[in-house]
């Protein structure tokens, strides 16, 4: 009689033991992989879509970003930043940053403002004269002859989590503040980078750029 060859119970539990063991080592790295390179993605898509719409508006209306005369949220005629992107992009909805919970959850702040995407993402940007229209420092040529640039944040997946700024600091629970993305260090070193669902960017005349060095990294790699 010939023997069947086959596994014993006992082989068959360690082999599942290992697989386990393994999976648990390498799922995290996997889905961390996979979360930071959607939100690359989505900020190159969002940071093209917002260039596209100024240098459409600059042809079609004669403004882009760097010559606002108004803050007007509700005029989509307006030489404001809300009539730019009402007519060059497709808006689901804009809000107040203190005035929903769905705001608050992509920029805490009274005098920011947010614009909601049909695609998902979202902009958040200081809604007032000095920032959108006579800000010297906003509007001051640069060596590469634009304007500074309007600092905004954009929200690669809008409400949604985990709404958390990218950053080279190492720090996943840093505060929704463009600003701070000014003061990251070095990206290229991985474990200074987190790559979340929110970035700091400038709208520059013509333009949006990534801010801060993680947008920076994210958008160049």
């Amino acid at each position: 009689m010939m023997k069947k060859n086959g596994f014993t119970l006992a082989e068959v539990l360690i082999t599942l033991a290992i697989i386990g063991v393994v999976a648990t080592l390498t799922l995290p790295a996997l889905m961390t992989n996979t979360q930071e390179q959607q939100s690359k993605t989505g900020l190159k898509k969002g940071i093209n879509t917002l260039t596209e719409a100024a240098q459409m508006n600059q042809a079609i209306a004669g403004f882009d970003y760097a010559s606002f005369n108004e803050t007007s949220t509700n005029d989509t005629e307006s030489q404001s930043l809300f009539g730019l992107l009402a007519n060059r992009t497709n808006i689901d909805y804009q809000t107040s940053g203190d005035s929903t919970d769905a705001a608050d959850a992509v920029n805490v702040g009274a005098s920011n403002y947010v614009v909601f995407f049909r695609d998902g993402s979202a902009l958040a940007f200081p809604n007032d004269d000095n920032t959108l229209v006579t800000n010297a420092s906003v509007n001051a040529l640069q060596t590469d002859g634009l304007v500074y640039g309007i600092k905004a944040l954009y929200d690669t997946n809008g409400a949604k989590g985990p709404n958390l700024l990218s950053n080279c600091s190492g720090q996943a629970g840093m505060l929704n503040s463009a600003a701070q993305n000014d003061a990251d260090s070095d990206c290229s070193v991985k474990s200074n980078r987190v790559i979340k669902d929110q970035f700091g960017v400038r709208l520059r005349a013509g333009y949006a750029v990534p801010n801060g060095a993680a947008a920076r990294w994210a958008f160049e790699n």
